[in-house]
């Protein structure tokens, strides 16, 4: 830094330009330490994951729906029994995709399945 210059356009004498690199070097360390204390971002793979998740329950929900809703239009279509074939066939339609949002949930969490217990004793009889 020869030629630096103060704010008043003069040359920096020695003494100005050893306090400068003073404050820069403690200022440095002070950022250091604050970079050691903060923990590291959250893993971006992790965040993909969960978001693949809620896609994939959110697409079990409405996917019951919109299933039963259909089946419910078709029937009404067909027995011109408007608008209760459909009304019954969007409930039932919720309820079927909160049971499979339900049962998705559970597989991800790695619990077992209801009745899963009694596939693999079948799996255990058929070794004999």
């Amino acid at each position: 830094m020869a030629g630096a210059e103060n704010q008043s356009g003069r040359p920096q004498s020695g003494r100005d330009a050893e306090t400068i690199r003073q404050r820069l070097d403690a200022l440095e360390g002070k950022l250091a330490a604050k970079n050691r204390r903060t923990p590291p971002p959250e893993d971006q793979q992790g965040r993909g994951k969960a978001m693949g998740q809620a896609l994939r329950l959110s697409t079990e929900l409405v996917a019951g729906v919109v299933i039963g809703g259909g089946i419910g239009w078709v029937l009404d279509r067909l027995f011109g029994t408007a608008p209760f074939g459909m009304v019954v066939f969007l409930v039932l339609g919720a309820a079927a995709g909160i049971m499979n949002v339900m049962r998705t949930a559970k597989s991800m969490q790695g619990e077992p399945l209801p009745g899963q217990h009694l596939r693999n004793a079948a799996d255990d009889d058929d070794d004999d």
